[in-house]
């Protein structure tokens, strides 16, 4: 039986919609290039993971001649919503709150951040004007 195709960003398709969303635009050449010595990924491998982005609804394609040019339909903090409503999902039962406490047991915060976070939280309880 053939595995059910994930919605989510592998590390490597992360990498390119990095490169994406900095550029706005590009074409593989141009993906490549950014990643060249960070990755070491071959064109034809962007090549794929682009096409895969395109089928996953990342990213749209254009032709300019005979270039085809790639620009993220999703922005950086839809995909992060993404991500962590998978891992709310996935490990904590969809539940925020259980991330948060499992965030706190495990990380050192500094007071200045525990402060920041309790500030936080408090104007999320504010009304919404």
């Amino acid at each position: 039986m053939a595995r059910k195709k994930s919605r989510s960003l592998t590390d490597a398709e992360l990498r390119i919609m990095e490169v994406m969303w900095e550029k706005r635009s590009a074409t593989v050449a141009e993906v490549a290039e950014a990643l060249s010595g960070k990755d070491g990924s071959a064109y034809t491998t962007i090549l794929t993971l682009m096409g895969i982005l395109r089928d996953k609804g990342y990213l749209s394609c254009r032709k300019n001649g005979k270039a085809h040019i790639f620009a993220p339909k999703v922005e950086r903090d839809v995909a992060a919503r993404k991500a962590v409503r998978l891992l709310l999902t996935k490990f904590f039962s969809g539940s925020p709150g259980e991330l948060v406490l499992s965030f706190l047991r495990d990380e050192q915060l500094s007071p200045a951040d525990l402060d920041e976070l309790k500030r936080k939280i408090l104007e999320s309880e504010e009304p919404k004007k």
